[in-house]
């Protein structure tokens, strides 16, 4: 009915519409001058409980442990897919080979958080500064688009050296930031497995359990100010890049107090590294 060949589309049962959601949807349907039952649109889907996003450009509908994506095949994530994977045979055997004590599982949620905060702190750099870069960094792109994009490239160190190219860090942020950088790769790169902080025995846990705490601590210094500047960036972008700024992009009240410690921590070094306009 929507011109497609038999051999060219085909349906996952979702799930079946409740009556009345059936003949309302009907009734604005027809008046639009659709055919029932047309397609799931995004009003239908809500009010069947659907969640929507947008991932890398891609539309994507969350219902009921399916994500639903165009071009890709449904695919099944949270509780159902537990459920689904552990009824595999093929996996059945690997069910029980790890057996963790309770010291260690929260070792291991304590270890998730400070993974998670290391991106969180890399996402927030990639999305900063791309306004304010150096000259070198300029010539290298032609687009705010191609500079985040290379940026995302860069490994959180080499991200701090380039931000050194146009900024002054305030120096107890500066040995901060520099403490957190040899911290972040120690944890990233074998923590768990290191003679000092060896995950299967007492003084290892005991020896992790102070060495994640404290960078659970110091880096909640740094979120705070990468935060600020990708604040920073987002009010830079929305007042100064537009010909119009739009009132939905601007700053909270509580984001505009976070962005605020900005030039605490960031100093421009010279006229050279002022906003690459495009």
């Amino acid at each position: 009915m929507n011109g497609f060949g038999a051999d060219e589309v085909g349906a996952v049962h979702a799930c079946r519409i409740p009556e009345g959601v059936a003949k309302r949807q009907f009734a604005t349907d027809k008046k639009n001058k659709f055919t029932w039952p047309w397609y799931g649109g995004n009003d239908l889907l809500k009010k069947l409980g659907a969640k929507f996003r947008e991932v890398e450009g891609r539309h994507e509908t969350l219902f009921e442990d399916v994500v639903y994506s165009q071009g890709r095949p449904p695919r099944i994530i949270g509780r159902r897919f537990i459920k689904e994977f552990g009824q595999k045979k093929a996996f059945s055997e690997y069910g029980g080979e790890d057996q963790y004590t309770s010291r260690q599982s929260i070792l291991f949620t304590l270890l998730g958080v400070c993974i998670s905060r290391c991106q969180q702190i890399e996402k927030y750099i990639t999305h900063s500064f791309i306004l304010s870069v150096s000259a070198k960094e300029k010539t290298r792109y032609k687009t705010i688009n191609d500079l985040a994009h290379a940026w995302k490239k860069k490994t959180l160190g080499q991200l701090i050296r380039t931000i050194e190219e146009s900024y002054e860090l305030e120096p107890t942020f500066k040995a901060a930031l520099e403490w957190f950088l040899a911290k972040r790769n120690q944890l990233v790169h074998g923590l768990t497995t290191h003679e000092q902080y060896d995950i299967d025995t007492d003084w290892g846990q005991d020896e992790m359990i102070a060495f994640l705490s404290l960078f659970e601590m110091m880096s909640r210094v740094i979120r705070k100010a990468f935060y600020a500047c990708y604040l920073a960036s987002l009010d830079y972008g929305n007042n100064y890049l537009l010909e119009k700024p739009i009132p939905e992009l601007g700053l909270t009240r509580k984001q505009k107090d976070d962005m605020s410690v900005f030039s605490h921590f960031f100093t421009l070094k010279n006229s050279d590294a002022h906003a690459t306009r495009v």
